[in-house]
Formats: structure tokens, sequence, C-alpha cells
């Protein structure tokens, strides 16, 4: 009979895969335990999720929700990162704390039920994150529109110009 702790930890798992269905596997084995409160406070600010997990109870969460079959990656010490959208900023996040500490590793990823490993990881840590892609859009689509705005501006001085030369000429010839 299962333990009710372990019931209880699957039960909150299956919930944060089901919110946030983007994860990636970290190896935080010989990082300290400040370094990772920092990663977590670091993750937290972009409304993403970081929890120790034990293999075994994260593989039957995994198999309840539908994910892939990653069970021979479920070894050692396991971290899950928990992104609701932007995998991208997550991966960032991890890029450049791997930098900072040479003992801890990402190698999995799962966004929208496609594995991608480490070198994939490090090309979508690579990418623009979503607000960065539509700061981009908003400012290719401004753009235009200032132009026409600026447009219509300078035909209507040149108008205005214009009916004040003619009425001036016709001041002066009355």
């Amino acid at each position: 009979m299962a333990k009710q702790y372990k019931i209880d930890a699957v039960t909150d798992l299956v919930g944060r895969l089901k919110e946030k269905q983007n994860i990636i596997l970290t190896d935080y084995s010989g990082i300290k335990v400040e370094d990772l409160h920092a990663l977590r406070r670091s993750l937290g600010e972009k409304d993403i999720d970081y929890k120790v997990v034990k293999n075994s109870l994260f593989s039957r969460a995994l198999k309840e929700v539908g994910f892939p079959d990653i069970n021979e990656h479920l070894t050692g010490p396991i971290g899950v990162v928990f992104a609701k959208e932007d995998l991208s900023e997550a991966a960032q996040i991890m890029k450049n704390f791997s930098k900072e500490q040479e003992n801890f590793s990402y190698n999995l990823g799962i966004m929208d039920n496609v594995i991608y490993g480490k070198d994939q990881l490090k090309k979508i840590a690579d990418l623009p994150t979503k607000n960065e892609l539509l700061a981009q859009i908003m400012s290719l689509l401004n753009g235009p529109a200032s132009g026409i705005a600026m447009m219509q501006k300078q035909v209507i001085s040149s108008l205005a110009r214009g009916i004040k030369a003619v009425a001036e000429q016709n001041e002066q010839s009355a």
C-alpha cells in the first residue's frame, strides 16, 4: 500500500505538470543550498518553478499526465524546472546558472511533448523570449504606422500653407 506522503507528492507533481507543461531536468549535485535558493528566486521572478523531485515519484507523475517516457534520464539527484509558456526564458536562466556553477547541469527538456537534448536547449536559450519577440514585432508594425502618420501630417501642413498663400494673394489683389 502506498504511503500518503508519496500519493501527495505525485498529486503535487501532476498538478505542476498540468499547469506548467514545459520542463527542464537538472542535476544539482554539488550545488550549495543558498545557490539553489538564488536559482529558485531568479526563476520565480519569471513565474517559473524549480523543484527537487524523487525520480520514481516523478516518473509516476509523468506517466499519469501522458508525457513521453524519459525514465532512462531519471537517475541521480534531479531538479525539475516547470515553465508555463516560455521555455527559452527558463533555458536562458539555466545556461547562465550553469556558467556560474560548474557542477550544475541541465540535460533534457520537454516542450509541447517534444524531448530536447542539452544542445537543443542551449539553442533555445539563445532565442529571444516571448516578450522580446512581441516587442520586436510591435516595433516593426509601429514603423510603417509612424511613417503614414508623418506623411498625413505633411500633406495637411502643405495644404494649409497652400490655402494660406492663396488667401494672402487674394488679399493683395483686392
